[in-house]
């Protein structure tokens, strides 16, 4: 299964759109492009999971790995428009108690704005 990633920034929230498979074989791609956020200072990152087929330990083990570092940025990861199949990987590894599953890219923003006052 083919797997893509794109970016999208809008003030200070960056968006990445997962799609296909996430697994070892694509977990690269996707690690090179939260560096690349991290990097540019981006740290409040919304994972519209949207087209997202798949996740495997690899991919959530990218996420968990550099959400430390980001928390400690001031940053947040935030997940949203995940399907059932995904959010029961990420249920039965205990993601959802550690992060903010939220339903839609517009409640994860909120989320993140309201966050700032």
């Amino acid at each position: 299964m083919n797997f893509s990633v794109k970016v999208k920034v809008v003030s200070d929230i960056a968006m990445l759109y997962p799609k296909g498979h996430l697994d070892a074989h694509s977990v690269e791609h996707f690690e090179a492009e939260i560096l690349k956020l991290i990097e540019n200072k981006s740290i409040n990152i919304i994972v519209n999971c949207t087209d997202l087929n798949y996740i495997s330990s690899a991919g959530m083990g990218i996420i968990m790995g550099y959400l430390d570092e980001i928390q400690e940025k001031g940053g947040d990861i935030k997940l949203c428009s995940v399907n059932e199949r995904v959010y029961d990987i990420f249920d039965l590894v205990g993601f959802t108690e550690i992060y903010d599953f939220l339903k839609d890219e517009q409640e994860a923003v909120d989320k993140f704005n309201n966050g700032k006052e």
